[in-house]
């Protein structure tokens, strides 16, 4: 939503792994050259460590675009949460390969016959398995038998493992030892520096369409760098909520009071953002009258309201009531007069509205700004209700001035393309 005010064609800083934003310091670069090195050198096993949002999972959606302008064949298991039979078989899936059978001896063999016509047409496969720190003991061991897939010389296929820095800790285990030395080369991805943090966030700002104007003063970049300890994800967090801080008080560029403001919102520890802001930053207040019910009668309440409000529609077709989890940012302000914002996810939703948990008191009757973060949609809403405080929050059902259905639809890159209006979701 603040993309015109800065002069950006997107949001620089979007938790995601797009593999455009990858800022390559030292590091990284050393990190890339040790993956790539030891692919075309058939080394085997390559093991990639970091902490918590270093930018691994970007670091490899780096690595896998650049095999498949290689042509290398490659399959990435990002879900680690699978049984040893289950694994060989999405392996299997995302390489592509048919195997009617679903017998384990069956779909080896099938493995071992196109790595070899790969092996003899001169052409590489390459397995990439990301959050690795979580697969069993019995799912490594199914890795490592990979590994015997091999010619007199060389191995027919590349394992690349990347997880958190306790996945090196789960290899010292005895019954991991052959899998431990197997490992050919070690890499990890590193905090950043006060300057590489610098650069991350201008080389961010010019990928999502900067024109070179000071965004961020340099104090408020040093105070970036000092919240988030270097780790990326936490700075693109504090730069995001900068941004929006600043643009909802119109003020250019980023100050060093913005991203302190912005901070005392989140808890920090050992590098590590909470994904929910702190619960008691303003006491709830009950003076106007209103009496609060508790528990599943409160979440009946907020149903009813958006029942009633989607057993009227205003061309007569039924709307029914969706429970589904959407990411949302909320806009307001409080009590106070001060503004906030919000992450929370959505309980239920329908075309008319929907009904979200919340840590910021609001009122029924208050406007709020909410954003989809899955397709960047932007709509003022009115509070309809507000229920007891529970442990996950205080259940919002909220109201769109009318129908809109697209706020819970496509991706904004989707609409777009179909030529619809940004309007649409204003």
């Amino acid at each position: 939503m603040y993309k015109a005010y800065f002069g950006l064609k997107e949001n620089p800083f979007n938790i995601n792994t797009d593999p455009r934003y990858l800022y390559l310091t030292k590091g990284t670069q050393d990190a890339l050259n040790c993956l790539m090195h030891g692919i075309e050198a058939r080394k085997g096993f390559i093991l990639l460590t970091g902490e918590v949002g270093t930018g691994k999972t970007t670091l490899l959606n780096r690595l896998l675009e650049s095999l498949h302008q290689q042509r290398v064949a490659s399959a990435f298991v990002f879900n680690p949460r699978l049984n040893a039979s289950q694994f060989l078989e999405y392996m299997i899936a995302d390489f592509g390969i048919e195997c009617k059978s679903r017998r384990k001896s069956h779909v080896l063999f099938m493995l071992h016959q196109w790595l070899l016509n790969r092996y003899q047409a001169g052409e590489q496969t390459v397995l990439v398995v990301d959050e690795a720190q979580n697969l069993s003991s019995q799912a490594l061991e199914e890795i490592r038998l990979l590994t015997n897939l091999e010619t007199s010389t060389e191995k027919l296929l590349q394992i690349v493992l990347a997880g958190q820095p306790e996945f090196e800790q789960k290899l010292n285990h005895r019954e991991l030892r052959q899998l431990r030395q197997r490992i050919a080369l070690r890499t990890k991805t590193l905090p950043l520096t006060p300057e590489e943090t610098c650069g991350y966030v201008f080389e961010r700002l010019r990928i999502a369409g900067s024109k070179g104007e000071e965004l961020f003063s340099p104090q408020a970049i040093d105070a970036v760098h000092q919240h988030a300890r270097g780790i990326p994800r936490i700075t693109n967090l504090i730069s995001d909520h900068a941004l929006l801080r600043a643009f909802l008080e119109k003020r250019k560029p980023v100050s060093l009071e913005i991203v302190e403001d912005v901070t005392r919102d989140f808890s920090l520890d050992e590098g590590e953002l909470l994904s929910e802001p702190l619960t008691q930053r303003r006491a709830s207040s009950n003076g106007h009258g209103r009496r609060r019910t508790h528990g599943s009668r409160a979440l009946r309440r907020a149903g009813v309201r958006l029942q009633r409000r989607a057993e009227q529609p205003v061309d007569g077709s039924p709307v029914g009531i969706t429970q589904m989890k959407s990411p949302l940012f909320v806009y307001g302000y409080g009590p106070g007069g001060l503004p906030f914002y919000e992450q929370t996810e959505t309980i239920a939703t329908n075309e008319r509205g929907g009904l979200i948990s919340m840590h910021t008191p609001v009122e029924p009757g208050q406007r709020i700004l909410i954003t989809n973060k899955e397709n960047e949609c932007s709509q003022e809403c009115v509070v309809e209700f507000v229920g007891a405080r529970l442990g996950r929050g205080v259940d919002v059902a909220f109201g769109f001035p009318v129908p809109t259905p697209q706020f819970w639809g496509a991706t904004q890159t989707e609409k777009e393309s179909a030529g619809e209006s940004e309007k649409a979701c204003a």
